[in-house]
This record gives C-alpha cells, structure tokens and sequence, in this order.
C-alpha cells in the first residue's frame, strides 16, 4: 500500500535526524516524523509526500525509548525550542554527535573521519543569555478547553510565524530574567497594550528581548514596538528600574517593517547606556541591542577555547577573522598573532568591537564593516590590508556565501578555522573547501541543550 497524504501508520523510529525529527522507514520511503526519539513506536499521519521521503505527525506513542524521560518543561512539546528535553544530556550529545559525522558523510561526501563527543555544556538549563519573546493578541492554547485568552507574551509555535504560546516562564533563561518577563506581561495587560498582529499589520507591542551579563549580572531589557510612544513606555521603564536593580539599560527599538523580525530601525534608551557587558575568559566586552554575542556565555569560552586550539598560531600570523559580531574571537586571536582583522555586516557590532578593542588596549585587532561578499568581490576595491595567514569564519545557519568560498580558494591562506553553528552547511561548504584543503580535525560543541542544535569548529589545512 503507497504512502498517502493523511493516512495512519505504526512506526519504529530508528534514529534522530538533525533538526529533532525521528526517522522511520516504509516501503522504501524514509519517513521524518515530528517529536519522537530513536526507540519509540508511533502511531502517525503522514501529513507531507515528497519523491523519496514523506512527513508525519504523531498522533499517538505506543512505546516509549528505553532511554526517554520525563521533559521538566510544562510547555515541552508545543514550544518549538527544546524537542529533545525528553532525552537524557549525555544521550542528546551522542545525538548530535552522530548528525554531524552523518551530515559530512552524506552531504559533504567525507568517508572515515573521525568525530569525537560533543563537548558538553557547563549548564544544561538557565544557560542563554538573551531570549526573545513576542506579543500576541491570540495566544495558542495547550487543551482545547482552556478558556480563550486575549492577550500574551511567549515563545513561536513549531512552523507559525503567527502563532505564539504564552510562557510564563523558561528554563533557558535565568529567574531574574523569568520575573521580568512576568512584569512585562502584566504591565502590558493591565495597561491594554495592543500587540502587534503580524496578518494584519496593526498593534503596536512586537517583542520583548531580555539580555544578561553571565558574569556581570547586567541585564538589558529592549522593548521592540512599531513607534516610539513615551507615554506608554516611561512609566513601564521607570516602574522596571525600581523592581529590577539589575536591569542596567533599557532600550526601544522600532520597526515599521511588516515582516516577523526583531531588529529596530530606530532605537531609543530609556535608562541606562544602551549597552551591558559581559566577560569571555576574562575578557571584557560591551554588547549593544543588535549587537552578536555568543548566547551561551560559559559554552562559548570552551568553544572559542577549541578556535584558538585550532588555529594553532606562533605569533606572527595575519588573522582575518570574518563574521566576527563584536569581536570576541577577533580580540582573542589578536592577542596571539601578528595582526588581526575582524569583518562585520552590522554597523552596531563593529562599533561594540572598536571600542571593546579600544578599552582592552589591543591595537593591533582592526574590524572592518561591510559585507563580505561585496567586500571580497573581484571587481571592487578591496581593503588595503596583508594576505591571511589563516583565516577564521563564523558564519551565520546559512553558511558561507558562494562568493566568500570562492574567494578563501583564491587566497588560499595554509589554514582555514571554521566556526559553525548548522552541520548542513558546513558539510557543504567543507566540500567545497577541501577542493583545495584538507579536513584535519573537527570537534562539535553543544551550545544549546535541550535543542536541535548543534556548534561545530573544523580545522582546514592547504593541501601540499
């Protein structure tokens, strides 16, 4: 019998793929089904049929995984962050271990290579640093017999850019962080702030964006709106302040862009500099709004750790370092080379990165703005900088820009760091590096338990 859309089969879920779904094979036919674990016997609706593969949807576990235990998280399995907290730590490492090694292997075409454990993460819950939060009009409702609610302040439903859940409170972020998340909500509620409906392009409350200093304390609070309005929003700041001493800065970043995104075109500070900081091995940086920081603080040491380890620099090196945010890797690779150059796509972050640079009396780190691929581009100027060395990237979940691969394989520095944050595109890129590079080491990082996602850093050298 052929796999249809909307009919029901019992399924043995036999691995995990990358990205949380459980994969079972029928007829030929591998099949990814949402929310289940290697071990489990689901009842499914095939709700997708592709050529090969086709989607599903359990609608009842008829046998739970020998290693499956109970998710602590009240929202687990309608929230779509953390869909394996149902399995046990050490077995979302092997996990993620075993998506990285497939994905080189299958898509990067790597035979042989040698993947160890995924370094685990100093904290398996309150470990994020920044979290975002929308408003909503229509929250979505856990049981169909919940009474309808007109307003909430929560996390994306799986799949639906407008849909949220109302959270009260994540265990991926800190208990000062949770307080002021339920301040927010009901200071909104009982103030009648309209939230902003993504359809229809009204309302005027987006988003709520909470950032923490690991190691300082510091906590920005940026409220993101469709207008700056004081009217509503100063006595909101001014009663915040008094509640949370630790709310060091308070910002408002507007957008009148249609689309779900949370970077303002406008930004206004209410309290405070505009800026917290936070430290990465004992050094200090200053994180603005829309500024890039690592949201693992105590992880990214141990992953930039593995960087550096990489990068294997003497001390004379020239080092681009290329999506470098706010100059984290950049800083620590300058105290360790010759010269290093830092590139960034986002204005605030070069800016974060100069002066972070400036307090640190490192002079020979530069950062450079613009984008790469029109940065590196053949037939425009290009910066009147030394060839590389060794070149770091970390990239952004889609990768390396065609251009920018090109480009390393034109430069050809005799190493190559890859910082990544998707094994998908980091098999593909890998493949098309190792044109020219061979694949020395790669070692996953898990900056994000509980989710789907796993960090990787591979080391490239030219090939003789």
């Amino acid at each position: 019998m052929g796999l249809k859309k909307g009919s029901d089969l019992e399924l043995d879920i036999e691995s995990l793929a990358y990205g949380g779904k459980g994969v079972a094979r029928h007829e030929g036919f591998t099949i990814f089904v949402e929310r289940s674990l290697p071990g489990q016997k689901v009842l499914a609706r095939i709700v997708k049929k592709k050529k090969s593969f086709a989607e599903a949807y359990p609608r009842e576990y008829l046998q739970r995984a020998e290693n499956e235990i109970e998710a602590p998280c009240p929202y687990f399995g309608t929230c779509g962050g953390c869909r394996l907290q149902n399995l046990s730590y050490q077995d979302q490492l092997r996990e993620k271990t075993g998506q990285v090694k497939d994905l080189l292997e299958r898509v990067g075409g790597f035979t042989g290579i040698d993947v160890p454990l995924a370094l685990a993460s100093p904290k398996e819950t309150h470990y994020r640093n920044k979290m975002e939060f929308t408003f909503t009009d229509a929250p979505w409702l856990m049981d169909l017999e919940d009474e309808a609610e007109t307003f909430g302040l929560g996390l994306h439903i799986p799949t639906r850019f407008d849909k949220i859940l109302n959270i009260e409170r994540c265990l991926l972020q800190d208990e000062t962080a949770n307080e002021i998340l339920k301040f927010t909500a009901d200071w909104a509620r009982e103030h009648e702030w309209i939230p902003y409906d993504l359809r229809k392009h009204t309302g005027w409350a987006r988003n709520l964006i909470l950032r923490s200093g690991e190691h300082t304390g510091e906590i920005m609070v940026n409220l993101v709106t469709t207008t700056h309005a004081p009217e509503l929003i100063k006595p909101y700041s001014e009663r915040l302040i008094e509640s949370f001493p630790t709310a060091a800065t308070v910002v408002n970043n507007t957008t009148t862009r249609q689309a779900g995104v949370s970077q303002g075109e406008q930004e206004f500070i209410l309290h405070g500099s505009g800026i917290i900081h936070d430290e990465l091995n004992s050094v200090s940086f200053e994180i603005a709004a829309n500024a890039f920081f690592q949201t693992n603080t105590l992880q990214a040491e141990v992953l930039y750790a593995e960087a550096l380890k990489h990068a294997e620099l003497k001390g004379d090196e020239i080092v681009y370092d290329l999506y470098c945010g706010t100059g984290t890797i950049t800083l620590f690779l300058a105290q360790q080379c010759r010269e290093a150059y830092g590139f960034e796509l986002v204005e605030a972050a070069v800016v974060n990165a100069r002066e972070n640079a400036r307090k640190l009396n490192i002079s020979n780190a530069h950062f450079i703005l613009g984008d790469l691929k029109d940065l590196f581009h053949p037939e425009k100027e290009k910066p009147d900088i030394p060839p590389p060395d060794l070149i770091v990237v970390d990239p952004p979940r889609a990768g390396l820009h065609p251009r920018v691969v090109k480009e390393i394989l034109q430069v050809r520095p005799p190493r190559v760091v890859y910082v990544s944050c998707n094994p998908a595109t980091l098999a593909r890129d890998l493949k098309d590096l190792c044109e020219h590079y061979h694949l020395k080491r790669i070692q996953p990082v898990d900056m994000f338990p509980h989710t789907a996602h796993i960090e990787s850093v591979a080391a490239l050298e030219l090939k003789n």
